[in-house]
Formats: structure tokens, C-alpha cells, sequence
């Protein structure tokens, strides 16, 4: 089983997680900006703007590791069928279920980027014989921030869900910042 491809690979995704936790911490930023500064029609706007932003001056930066993560993308092109699925719900389930639990929105969001990041290490160890653990990190953190977040909504920020929607932006900045800080440390 190998550990991600190559030492280049890894460093690759590693700088590629760095660099969205980089973004999700800059667009929240920017976006409460915006919204206290009472641009609330701009709040989403904003934040995507920034997070784009961010993301491609990191992908244009990197872009001489892109050859890295772009093969280790193509791996899944050669997976079954219902592999693609079943690693397509994982990612997407959560998210579908937003708009049919909207209160759980923090929550959904975490549990979509926690079984993600799993499924995909999984079904890379198994038919690429992959071993990314900073993708497994990733997810992994993912779901343990979910029982961290509810804790916090229920007691310190019970009557605040706008700051819970923040912390659970925050929290997953920092699963993808440690998932990239493994990657690009570790052999």
C-alpha cells in the first residue's frame, strides 16, 4: 500500500488543504465583515468572491503541483460504478438534506466534509491502494468537531446560531488546515 502516490503527491494535497482552510477562514472573515458592516444582500456574494479569490491565487501559486493532485484525481475515474456513487452521497447527502433541515445546517455541513474525506480515503486505499491519511485526518477531525459544535450551540452560544454557522465554517478550516500540516510533514 502505498502513501498517496509520491512525496510530491502528498505535499501537493497538502498545500491544497492549507490553502482551503486559508480560503474558508478568509471568506467567513470577509463575509461577517460584510454583514455587520449591514451589506446583508452581499453576505453570500461576498463570501464566495473571497473564497474564489483566495483559492485561485492558491491554485495559481501551486500550480506546478496541479500534475500531482490532478493524478490522484484520476484515480476515481477508474473505479466501479457504485463506488462513484456511494463516494458522490457521501459528499453530496449531507448537503442535500440542508434545505430539509435547515436548523442542522452547521452540523450537515461538518458531516458532509467528515464522510467526504472518508469515504474518498477509503475507496482510494481499497482500489488504488492508496494510503492518503491526511485525507482520512481531514474527515476524521471533520466529525469530531460535529459533538464540539453541538456542545458549544447548547450552552455558550444557545441563542446565538449565527455564530454557531461560524464556528462550524471555523472548524472545518481547521480539520483541512491540520489535514494539510500532516500531509506536508509527515514521510
Amino acid at each position: 500500500m502505498s502513501d498517496g502516490g509520491n512525496p510530491n503527491q502528498k505535499r501537493a494535497f497538502g498545500f491544497l488543504f492549507i490553502a482551503i482552510a486559508i480560503a474558508i477562514f478568509g471568506a467567513t472573515l470577509f463575509g461577517e465583515l460584510s454583514f455587520y458592516s449591514g451589506s446583508l444582500n452581499y453576505y453570500s456574494i461576498v463570501w464566495i468572491i473571497s473564497f474564489a479569490t483566495i483559492m485561485g491565487i492558491a491554485v495559481y501559486k501551486l500550480r506546478h503541483v496541479l500534475v500531482y493532485i490532478r493524478n490522484r484525481m484520476k484515480t476515481s475515474v477508474k473505479w466501479p460504478t457504485y463506488a462513484k456513487i456511494i463516494n458522490g452521497l457521501c459528499w453530496a447527502g449531507p448537503f442535500l438534506l440542508i434545505p430539509v433541515f435547515h436548523s442542522l445546517y452547521p452540523y450537515l455541513i461538518l458531516i458532509g466534509i467528515g464522510i467526504g474525506n472518508i469515504s474518498t480515503y477509503l475507496l482510494l486505499r481499497i482500489y488504488s491502494k492508496n494510503d492518503n491519511k491526511e485525507q482520512l485526518l481531514v474527515g476524521f477531525l471533520s466529525m469530531c468537531m460535529v459533538p464540539t459544535l453541538l456542545l458549544f450551540s447548547t450552552t455558550i452560544f444557545s441563542n446565538r446560531p449565527d455564530i454557531v454557522l461560524i464556528l462550524s465554517r471555523l472548524l472545518i478550516g481547521v480539520s483541512y488546515g491540520l489535514g494539510g500540516i500532516y500531509a506536508i510533514f509527515t514521510k
